[in-house]
């Protein structure tokens, strides 16, 4: 048989709390989950502004180089709050560059400008800190990471001054051969009935097939400005952080491209 001793004064039976584990951060309570609503996409049907470059120049005859800028703007989504932006890693993609030559002039009829269709995104590699447990003073978080296209196009109008390979059409000719054939009862004998032979059909069909110019990406620049537009306070946390999921985002997009045409291809002269 054995004695325990046990003493009130050396064993008290409250727990002793340091000081240090009184600010140990405290999880945060389960939030609900945000809905996320999709972000911006590129629009199947839309009419698209004309911009002026900022620069056109013609180096050489075959090869036209192309300096503009480019708005865009989008409302990005985060799948989860965010208590700040650490980081944004950005990348410009195009999609789309489409050579649009201008008409042969008409007498009487205005005459348009050679365009060129740009259209891609911009990847954005979106580094954020999510909140996960908070005192007075302190707020304890995770990085996370978060990849969204941000869709971009534009017109643009490559002005009068630029000298181009023209755009040969094709065409389909029709001609005939003289028919002569008598008449029936009721015209004189010694006259007959000449015209184009209806019973035919003879065609010459003529085809071009033009080439576009290859559209290569020299440099780009890209100049952002993101907003949090649902910030509210972070409960339990310092009085001065707040969380988001919506960012207003403006870019301008500073792009140049050249495009290199083929040789130009002569036109066929008809005797």
């Amino acid at each position: 048989m054995s004695n325990v001793y046990q003493c009130s004064q050396c064993c008290p039976t409250s727990t002793f709390v340091p000081g240090w584990a009184i600010q140990t951060p405290t999880p945060v309570c389960p939030q609900p989950p945000v809905p996320v609503t999709p972000n911006p996409v590129i629009p199947s049907t839309s009419s698209l502004p004309t911009c002026t470059p900022l620069q056109v120049v013609q180096p050489t005859p075959t090869t036209v180089l192309v300096t503009a800028s480019i708005a865009s703007e989008a409302i990005i989504t985060l799948p989860v709050r965010a208590l700040e932006i650490k980081n944004i890693k950005k990348r410009l993609k195009i999609t789309q560059s489409r050579f649009f030559n201008s008409p042969p002039p008409v007498a009487g009829v205005p005459r348009d400008t050679p365009k060129l269709f740009l259209a891609g995104f911009v990847r954005k590699d979106i580094q954020f800190c999510q909140a996960t447990a908070q005192t007075a003073t302190t707020v304890q978080g995770t990085i996370n990471d978060f990849v969204v296209d941000v869709p971009w196009s534009c017109v643009l109008n490559l002005g009068p001054t630029i000298i181009v390979p023209p755009t040969h059409f094709g065409q389909q000719l029709e001609y005939e051969f003289l028919s002569t054939t008598t008449l029936p009862t009721g015209f004189a004998p010694k006259d007959k009935l000449i015209c184009g032979d209806l019973t035919e059909f003879n065609q010459i069909s003529t085809e071009f097939l033009n080439t576009l110019p290859t559209v290569s990406l020299l440099f780009s620049q890209i100049n952002e400005m993101d907003e949090a537009l649902d910030r509210v306070a972070l409960q339990g946390g310092p009085f001065e952080e707040g969380q988001f999921t919506k960012i207003q985002e403006k870019m301008t997009i500073l792009v140049q491209v050249l495009l290199t045409f083929p040789a130009a291809i002569p036109t066929p002269i008809c005797d």
